[in-house]
């Protein structure tokens, strides 16, 4: 049973819910509001977007009578119930935008939300902000953010060897990766980017090139942001606006730093097995 109101009329408390959202390839948000029962009359906030599928139901999958307001976005009404749990689910059908295969949420929430991304994304951008998230999903505490991920993001394999070593540098990007190059001398690796590209990460065995790095787009220093470190390599991430060459400066390199030398000779295979099982490389 559904009702609508004026814009201007709000109706019931503050709910106890928790939300979920989960995207999928094509970019659909289904949302899921679990809203703790009572005794009050609760209005809870839809997010903002096109919304399509509304469902109200208990935990067994009844339907569940509801009232909603008329305004944007809408918000949902639920009465006094003796329900434990009610599940108001709905997707958003606009909300993601994909632009030469990046995928942008402008994102506004009411309230804490636990987000999961489509299959084949493990790192994202917040506020141009790289994060690494593996296999897990992030928990927005409200307010504004700008989301980007790409499905599927393209990884570039790069072969170092230095004085009998095998090093594998990768580079994720939508962009071509052309002259790469390492310079021992310079503590620098550098490589040529064929066309602006908004997102760059590149992922360095700290065997290689030591931290902490600069980041340098035609010579001029750019914004780059050191993100994630599993203590064999590092993610570093950055934007560049235009084409051309990037350089990324170390501070140490393998046969300067004799703590890992011996190191090397052991496990530089199995760190090279193990990171190419991480990021499905064949």
């Amino acid at each position: 049973m559904s009702q609508t109101f004026a814009q201007e009329i709000t109706l019931g408390a503050i709910p106890e819910q928790t939300v979920e959202i989960r995207i999928d390839e094509e970019g659909i948000a289904h949302v899921v509001h679990e809203v703790k029962g009572s005794t009050k009359t609760l209005q809870i906030d839809a997010y903002e977007g096109n919304m399509t599928n509304l469902l109200v139901t208990d935990k067994g999958g009844n339907e569940v009578q509801y009232l909603t307001l008329e305004k944007y976005p809408i918000s949902v009404v639920l009465p006094p119930s003796g329900n434990d749990m009610i599940f108001i689910k709905y997707d958003l059908m606009d909300v993601l935008i994909s632009k030469d295969g990046v995928w942008t949420w402008e994102f506004n929430a009411p309230g804490i939300t636990n987000m999961y991304f489509p299959k084949g994304v493990d790192m994202i951008w917040v506020n141009d902000r790289p994060v690494y998230i593996g296999e897990k999903g992030i928990r927005q505490h409200g307010g504004k953010m700008t989301l980007e991920y790409v499905i599927g993001e393209p990884v570039v394999l790069k072969e170092v060897r230095w004085e009998g070593k095998k090093f594998t540098v990768a580079i994720r990007t939508l962009t071509d990766v052309e002259q790469f190059e390492f310079s021992q001398p310079t503590k620098s690796i550098t490589f040529d980017v064929a066309k602006g590209s908004p997102l760059v990460t590149v992922i360095i065995p700290l065997e290689l090139l030591w931290e902490p790095y600069d980041v340098y787009l035609n010579s001029n220093k750019t914004l780059n942001r050191e993100f994630y470190n599993n203590r064999t390599h590092v993610w570093l991430g950055f934007r560049p606006d235009t084409s051309g060459t990037m350089h990324v400066v170390g501070t140490t390199v393998v046969p300067e730093f004799p703590l890992f030398v011996p190191l090397v000779i052991g496990i530089s295979a199995v760190i090279f097995l193990q990171f190419r099982k991480k990021f499905n490389f064949h």
